[in-house]
């Protein structure tokens, strides 16, 4: 009875670690679960400016971008820069098309004499977003620039360092564009800033395509896809009749966005019921700009939808459908802290609608896993029972990483990369408790400081003994700026930012990792700083040889006496120096607990002499001194290097001069 008992509680204790560990494993992939963000724009004002965008096609670009904005949720703020930040507007939340108006206002500015300072400008951007804007939500720069950035400002370069370790921390993604019709733009410096924090970068050559890069960044920050309803010419009669489809889940507003050579008159649009939304109605919801208008509608019937209207025959045309979407994905998994080769891990996928799974759809999506490491393979998933199913078997050991990927209704949407992390036949490397935040601070001198090398191997170990190796998957140094040699980070370029993150990765033998930042702070040391300060150290060294070379001509004109108590002995009783300084080791003195090599007279020319030392001496007057002064009278000072004074020296000085 007592064994069946034992035997039931047994059971009872293993089925309850099961359910711990099934529970507790499932992962849902971290995301941005809401089609919201902070957006701050970052715009150079320039007088270049006035040669590379002189139809200020940049406010189309950036009306394009805040024209596809939800009429509601988003914050938006702006930065204005030449020369310095010159203008600033709060990030403030967007709740109707009156505030993107005042948005669009707040952008437009005169363009201004001064110097292309992105840092500082980038650097006022971040701390906004991270004052201002609204926490539950992403956040997101997007800077264009024309111009040149100072790399060798000092000012320049540390603000720049600042904003970078700022986004990078707070997962601010910045989206740069150099608008290079000049030739002028700083494409190192604009490449950097968004590489470094996971942004995206482009270069254009014209202005006019600045609004492409706008919309593009659009469907990329927002997960948006632009679907291509017409692209062509007007037909002879002038009549525009054009169907799109709008997927009946998940859509919140659809943006219908006319590019065309002539004015598009008559505007209406028909719902899938056959009624009919009549010009009047179109015209206040379509935003009109100068290379294209934009024609919002919100919450829209799933069907097929029918665009009217007239314009000039003949006339180029091209209307594009951008819907801004509620969808979201997640992904769930039985999670184990190590896997075997043999093992098959199910990996189920779901589709959110607003945050919430959706029941019914899936059949308009295809969905699959993407590894993010030479490991695995693409794996198709499945539909099954409202999920998507995929599953994963490992045929070496080491870390396998994947992402979902979905794709319909012209969209694509991604979990974030390496949301699964399945680690096959060993641990994975851990960063030690005390290396969390690891940091490292360097002064660099000119001519003398050559690398500044991070040992790497303080911060991860592998609990299994593997050996580890290093690289850098991301940081906001450029590449050329580091380098990574056996165990250690290895910084060769002072010049890019004076402070910089690199991601790093450490992997044992069998390919699993974990990785870690590590911050580097660079002082530089200036030419003209070690000039000063090397000149100030010149005087500092003249003014003590000076010094010393006159203690050393100054004469005794007496008569050093020395007798010894305690366990303290002296060989020269008494000894009448000429000048300078005198070593007490001269007298063969041996004192407990003093080295008499570093103890001497100093000679004054007057009727006194110093007895000084590197260690603190008692003295007959019961203090602790370096520095004892010593009168020509003959008088006796005792002198020990303990307070009970039980062994000593009793010093004194007979001057033959008869004034002090």
């Amino acid at each position: 009875m007592i064994k069946k008992k034992r035997l039931i509680a047994a059971l009872m204790m293993v089925l309850v670690m099961l359910v711990s560990i099934t529970v507790s494993s499932a992962n849902a992939a971290e995301k941005n679960t809401s089609n919201r963000f902070n957006v701050c724009f970052v715009l150079d004002s320039t007088n270049s400016l006035l040669d590379t965008d002189s139809e200020k096609m940049r406010y189309d670009a950036t009306n394009m971008f805040l024209g596809l904005l939800a009429n509601d949720g988003n914050y938006v703020g702006s930065v204005i820069f030449s020369g310095g930040v010159i203008k600033k507007t709060d990030v403030v939340p967007i709740n109707g098309p009156d505030d993107k108006v005042e948005v669009e206002s707040d952008l437009e500015t005169k363009e201004q004499l001064g110097a292309t300072t992105i840092g500082a400008a980038l650097d006022q951007a971040v701390d906004m977003l991270l004052e201002k804007g609204d926490e539950s939500l992403s956040s997101v720069v997007i800077l264009l620039s024309d111009g040149q950035s100072n790399k060798q400002n000092e000012k320049e370069m540390n603000s720049r360092s600042d904003a970078l370790t700022k986004a990078k921390n707070n997962s601010i993604s910045v989206y740069t564009v150099a608008l290079n019709a000049d030739g002028k733009a700083d494409l190192d410096v604009l490449e950097q800033i968004a590489n470094a924090t996971d942004g995206k970068y482009k270069e254009v050559k014209k202005a006019d395509d600045l609004k492409d890069v706008f919309r593009e960044f659009y469907n990329m920050i927002y997960s948006a896809g632009t679907i291509k309803i017409m692209d062509g010419k007007i037909p002879e009669n002038g009549e525009i009749s054009v169907p799109f489809n709008v997927p009946y889940q998940g859509v919140e507003e659809v943006n219908i966005i006319i590019s065309s050579d002539s004015k598009i008159e008559n505007l209406s649009l028909v719902k899938p019921d056959g009624k009919e939304m009549g010009e009047n109605v179109v015209e206040g919801i379509t935003t009109v700009a100068k290379r294209f208008s934009i024609t919002k509608i919100a919450k829209p019937n799933g069907g097929e939808w029918t665009l009217k209207g007239i314009g000039t025959p003949g006339s180029n045309i091209e209307i594009d459908m951008v819907y801004n979407d509620s969808i979201t994905i997640d992904t769930e998994y039985i999670n184990k802290e190590k896997y075997s080769i043999n093992d098959t891990v199910s990996i189920t996928g779901f589709i959110l609608d607003d945050g919430k799974k959706m029941s019914s759809g899936y059949e308009d999506y295809t969905a699959k896993l993407i590894p993010d490491n030479d490991k695995g393979k693409e794996i198709p998933m499945k539909i099954s029972d409202n999920s998507f199913k995929g599953d994963v078997t490992f045929d070496k050991e080491g870390t396998y990483t994947y992402h979902m990927e979905l794709e319909g209704n012209g969209l694509k949407k991604y979990t974030e990369t390496a949301s699964i992390k399945l680690n096959v036949g060993n641990y994975a490397p851990v960063v030690n408790d005390d290396a969390k935040d690891f940091s490292k601070h360097f002064w660099v001198f000119p001519f003398f400081t050559k690398t500044c090398e991070v040992d790497l191997s303080k911060v991860a170990t592998d609990p299994d003994g593997d050996k580890l190796t290093f690289n850098v998957s991301s940081s906001t140094f450029k590449d050329t700026t580091y380098e990574i040699q056996d165990n250690k980070l290895v910084i060769k370029d002072f010049y890019d930012l004076s402070k910089g993150i690199c991601m790093v990765r450490a992997v044992d033998e069998k390919g699993s990792y974990v990785e870690f930042n590590v911050t580097v702070l660079l002082t530089n040391v200036g030419i003209a700083t070690l000039i000063v300060v090397g000149s100030i150290l010149l005087i500092v060294l003249i003014l003590a040889f000076l010094k010393l070379r006159h203690d050393l001509l100054l004469k005794f004109s007496g008569t050093i006496k020395i007798d010894s108590f305690g366990d303290a002995s002296v060989v020269n009783n008494e000894m009448s120096p000429i000048r300078g300084r005198v070593k007490l080791s001269a007298f063969g003195v041996v004192l407990p607990g003093l080295d008499a090599n570093k103890c001497y007279f100093q000679a004054t020319g007057k009727n006194f002499i110093y007895l000084i030392s590197k260690q603190k001496l008692y003295s007959s007057a019961g203090t602790q001194l370096k520095k004892i002064k010593i009168d020509g009278t003959g008088y006796e000072v005792t002198v020990s290097t303990t307070s009970d004074m039980e062994n000593g020296l009793y010093i004194s000085f007979e001057s033959l001069l008869n004034v002090y």
